[in-house]
This record gives C-alpha cells, sequence and structure tokens, in this order.
C-alpha cells in the first residue's frame, strides 16, 4: 500500500461500460441485465453521483429486444449515454466502413438516449483505438462531425477478470468463495486505481483527474457501494465526464498501440514507462478461484465472446491479452 495516499486526494470520474454484458458470457440465472443497471444505477445515485455516463454496446438488443430496457433504465435514473458501437469490436478487426456502420447501428437502437445528454461521448471498444495513426485520426474527424468526443479510459482494474470466478462461485454456493472473490474486487479496485494515479503523476507532473472503469457485471452491482466507500475514505472526490475531460491525460492521444491497454498505459509505454497493471499473480489468484470443469475463465471469454464477435465481423481472430 502507498503511505501517502491520505496526503494525495484523487479526482476521478466514474464510468460504467457494458451493463448489458456482451452475448456469450454468462450470469446467474436470477440476474438480468436490467435487474443490474437499476441498482448500478441506484448506488451511485446513493453516493451523489448522479449524470455518470454509461457505454454499452447494442448487439443484444438485436436478437432481444427486452434488453433495450436497461438502456432505458440507465436514462431514467438519471444517468447519461455514449455510443460504444454496435457490435463491440475493436477498430482493427474493421475496415473504416464497416465500423463507421456499426457506430451508427448503435445510434438507430440508443441515438435518442444519447442526444438526451449533455455532452456526446464515444468510447472505442475495450479502449483499443487501432495501431494505425492515419485510421484513428480518419474516426476521430468522423466522430467529431457528428458531434462526438472520445472519452477514454485512464484508470481500471481488470474487474473482467472476476465476472466468471464470481458466477461459478455463486452457482457453486459457495459464500466464502463468494466474499473471498467480492473482497479481492474492492482491494483490486483501490490498489489499481493508485497505480494509475502514480503513473499519470510521474508523467505529468502532478495527479490528474482520472476516468475509471468498472463494468455492470453481477460482482460490480455487489460491490460498487464498498469501492466508493473505499474511495471516498482515501480522499477520493467524484468529478463529472465533462470535467475529467479537461486534462490532456483524457483528451491527448498517445501513440497507437495494438495492445489491450488504456490510454493512461499507452502514455505510459510510449514515454518508456512500464505500465500500471494487475500483478500477474494476483490476477491468476483470481482467474482460477471456484472452478467447474467446461467453465474457465480465459477460455469462456475465447471461446464464448472474442471469437464468435470476430467470425461476425469477418476478421481473423487476434487477440493478446498481456
Amino acid at each position: 500500500m502507498n503511505d501517502t495516499r491520505a496526503d494525495r486526494p484523487l479526482k476521478i470520474a466514474v464510468t460504467i461500460d457494458d451493463f448489458v454484458l456482451w452475448d456469450g458470457v454468462p450470469m446467474p440465472d436470477d440476474t438480468t441485465p436490467t435487474d443490474i443497471t437499476r441498482s448500478v444505477a441506484r448506488t451511485l445515485n446513493d453516493y451523489g453521483l448522479k449524470g455518470t455516463y454509461g457505454f454499452s454496446h447494442t448487439y443484444r438488443i438485436e436478437n432481444e429486444p427486452e434488453q433495450m430496457e436497461a438502456f432505458e433504465a440507465w436514462a431514467e435514473a438519471g444517468h447519461h449515454l455514449g455510443n460504444h458501437t454496435h457490435q463491440h469490436a475493436p477498430l482493427r478487426w474493421m475496415p473504416d466502413a464497416a465500423f463507421r456502420c456499426d457506430f451508427e447501428t448503435a445510434e438507430k437502437y440508443i441515438g435518442h438516449l444519447i442526444d438526451a445528454a449533455p455532452s456526446k461521448y464515444f468510447r472505442y471498444p475495450m479502449d483499443m483505438s487501432s495501431g494505425s495513426e492515419r485510421r484513428r485520426g480518419e474516426v476521430e474527424n468522423y466522430l467529431a462531425d457528428r458531434g462526438y468526443r472520445t472519452a477514454p479510459i485512464t484508470s481500471w482494474f481488470s474487474d473482467f477478470a472476476f465476472i466468471m470466478p464470481y458466477f461459478r462461485a455463486v452457482t457453486l454456493g459457495d459464500k466464502d468463495v463468494q466474499k473471498q472473490v467480492r473482497d479481492l474486487h474492492v482491494s483490486t479496485a483501490v490498489d489499481m486505481l493508485y497505480q494509475h494515479a502514480d503513473t499519470a503523476h510521474t508523467l505529468f507532473g502532478a495527479d490528474a483527474p482520472l476516468i475509471w472503469l468498472v463494468h455492470g457485471t453481477t460482482i460490480s452491482r455487489d460491490t460498487l457501494a464498498p469501492i466508493l466507500e473505499a474511495f471516498l475514505e482515501r480522499g477520493v472526490e467524484f468529478v463529472t465526464l465533462d470535467e475529467a475531460m479537461k486534462h490532456p491525460v483524457n483528451f491527448g492521444k498517445p501513440p497507437c498501440n495494438e495492445s489491450f491497454t488504456n490510454q493512461l498505459q499507452r502514455f505510459a509505454l510510449a514515454a518508456g514507462l512500464p505500465k500500471p497493471e494487475l500483478d500477474v499473480e494476483r490476477l491468476a489468484e483470481i482467474l482460477n478461484l471456484a472452478p467447474i470443469p467446461g467453465l474457465d475463465t480465459m477460455a469462456t471469454y475465447e471461446e464464448r465472446m472474442f471469437k464468435p464477435l470476430a467470425k461476425r465481423v469477418g476478421a481473423e481472430y487476434d487477440w493478446d491479452w498481456s
């Protein structure tokens, strides 16, 4: 733990991605995306975080029109929506025209809700904007012409790693492991926030308002309040996305990188610094909790989500978790 934390109150803008989770990722039988969305929205409101931006792809609405209810519930609770594309495929997997079409398909489903927000924001799927500076520039010009700004991620904590272990623990009915996963979710969120803050401080010479991400998952529903409470205990100040976007760590454009990295990590790599990331040993501990044959964490993502997604968009499957 960093002993200087109490002397370093940080500013963060909370954002929520994919409260309608990716097609193929399992969810407990008694849980729906709308349930999770309403609970997360309510927790944010309880902590005074009204007007939080959510970025969720719209692909599942195509075959499950009832999922539109989650988007509407988010807006009804006083929060805002941005565009996160329709299929949630990285730019490097799609030709330019196809990527723009995917963006516009998302608008067809939720454009009226995006227009109701005070600012129009777009977030690249996985915060990945391709390995081509030219392609990213063309996309950015296209977005600007449509009145959008890009809202990156400058603090995350690999919360995707917790989804399957928590699902398995709930499926097994193992209350002790469920608590273990929840506790790790909270402590990892705190640790990684300060790792990202330290990196930003090194890069910019002062603490920067970070754009923090958590996904709309079952475990986030069950731990968001303790995470926010832990942040407040350490002096964190919650700011709006508009406020955070005034800092160059958030509106700047680091060199493109094809690896699975967020914006701050790309700045660090460009500066020759180690990127802030979850310790490999802790990651392995999380991924392997509550094992169930046939429900391996990484295999589930690869076989049920990423490979079918690549096939849908006509891309050769190419993914590097590092």
